[in-house]
């Protein structure tokens, strides 16, 4: 039996990977607004040096261009650990929501007996498909299924449902006749 999986669709539905998008959204505007702070103190020294119509060459003068100097060498500095350490915690992000996600297929995949559970995009083409996002569909792999193989949904809805019930911010929210099993699917034929 073959089981089919939107991960794109996971990845975008799973409310874990939307808080943790928001948290790196928030350190991402708290250092922009660093880097801004940077960028006016060098403008603000900048401009002291213009009013104070140092003579070029002067001792002063010179000082205050060092200054500016190794002002903009730390906010490059600055700028380029932080794209690193940016790009660290996306990574990480993406790593523990693929973590998660393959974890709960094969968990539902060994609670339906499935065998393999492929990766899908389970967008079809219609009238309002772009030409050139056509083309894209057009090349993808499983070009039919029934939706009794598609598990998308179930993998979604219970990872959502463990991650409010492990989140002390989320209240966890139970279904009403919603009962104890952990992975359950749709109802097999």
């Amino acid at each position: 039996r073959v089981g089919l999986v939107d991960m794109a669709e996971v990845f975008q539905g799973y409310k874990k990977f939307e808080d943790m998008r928001a948290e790196l959204q928030a350190e991402i505007e708290k250092s922009d607004a660093e880097a801004k702070l940077m960028v006016e103190r060098m403008q603000k020294m900048q401009q002291e040096m213009i009013e104070s119509k140092l003579a070029p060459g002067s001792i002063q003068y010179e000082q205050g261009e060092k200054a500016l100097l190794d002002s903009k060498g730390e906010f490059e500095a600055f700028r380029a650990a932080t794209q690193r350490k940016l790009a660290r915690r996306e990574s990480e992000m993406f790593k523990v929501i693929y973590s998660d996600t393959t974890s709960m297929v094969k968990k539902y995949a060994e609670f339906a007996k499935f065998t393999v559970v492929i990766r899908f995009d389970r967008k079809d083409i219609n009238d309002e498909t772009a030409p050139s996002e056509a083309v894209q569909r057009m090349n993808k792999q499983v070009v039919y299924y029934r939706g009794d193989d598609d598990i998308t949904d179930v993998v979604l809805q219970t990872l959502n449902k463990q991650y409010d019930a492990s989140s002390p911010s989320r209240a966890p929210v139970r279904e009403a006749g919603a009962t104890g099993s952990e992975v359950r699917g749709p109802a097999r034929k």
